[in-house]
């Protein structure tokens, strides 16, 4: 699937806004990754961060637009979105908002980060998951 569908998939899923391009690249390959795989949490590494979003957190052009944040404070910033998505479940009686993530931990001397997800949204993520297949296989 190319990145413009699955960042469309993303935001037709989550109702999130981007800042900038390293925000949506970020976000979008942490969600895509939590759809498909749904792990309880998710640890990633300041270089597993950076591979994700395709540049480094000391890039000049990041510096700049973070100023005068740094390294993985930067990071808090750019996720903030993220870490404060909620997932919809319909049900019988209604419909139910459940933050996707229980906590979400930063450790700045270690330089990583770990998401724990919500257990609540397991089965919606589940159902995400077989639709982002589909949708993968179209393509």
């Amino acid at each position: 699937m190319k990145n413009g569908a699955l960042l469309q998939f993303i935001q037709s899923h989550f109702q999130t806004r981007f800042r900038n391009a390293f925000e949506t690249q970020l976000t979008v390959q942490i969600l895509s990754r939590l759809i498909g795989e749904h792990p309880e949490s998710l640890l990633l590494t300041r270089r597993d961060v950076e591979a994700l979003a395709g540049c480094s957190l000391d890039a000049p052009a990041l510096q700049r637009e973070y100023f005068p944040q740094r390294a993985m404070t930067l990071l808090e910033t750019a996720l903030d979105e993220l870490v404060t998505l909620s997932v919809i479940i319909h049900q019988d009686q209604g419909r139910t908002r459940y933050p996707l993530f229980r906590s979400v931990q930063l450790d700045q001397v270690c330089q990583r980060i770990v998401f724990n997800l919500n257990l609540d949204v397991l089965p919606q993520l589940t159902d995400w998951s077989r639709e982002l297949q589909q949708e993968q296989e179209r393509f």
